[in-house]
């Protein structure tokens, strides 16, 4: 047992690391109770925390490997812009020499 994983609660009469603890015989069984209970949903606690930094690490990357890709589009992206507006200038030229030309044959 090294320094970091030695604990010592003068409160609670606990001594020991945090996976064993021995009681002073100054506590009642109801704080032994108590004390073994704590420690179960700490546990838990921490175990769950875990998780959750896990799932946000996989959400974190997740996103930025969506956003890398978005990324790479951006030059596709203006392709298209560039040639629907190259388009549209030429279709609205063309659509009222249609217009005029429809116009005299009715």
């Amino acid at each position: 047992m090294n320094d970091s994983e030695n604990t010592t609660s003068k409160n609670s009469g606990v001594t020991g690391n945090t996976n064993t603890f021995q009681y002073d015989a100054s506590l009642s069984s109801g704080d032994r109770h108590f004390i073994e209970q704590r420690n179960i949903i700490l546990q838990d606690v921490n175990g769950t925390m875990d998780s959750i930094l896990n799932g946000l690490n996989e959400l974190n990357i997740s996103l930025e490997n969506n956003i890398a890709v978005g990324k790479e589009f951006e030059v596709v992206t203006k392709l298209w812009k560039n040639f629907y507006n190259g388009t549209d200038s030429v279709t609205d030229g063309s659509d009222s020499e249609k217009e005029d030309k429809d116009v005299n044959m009715d």
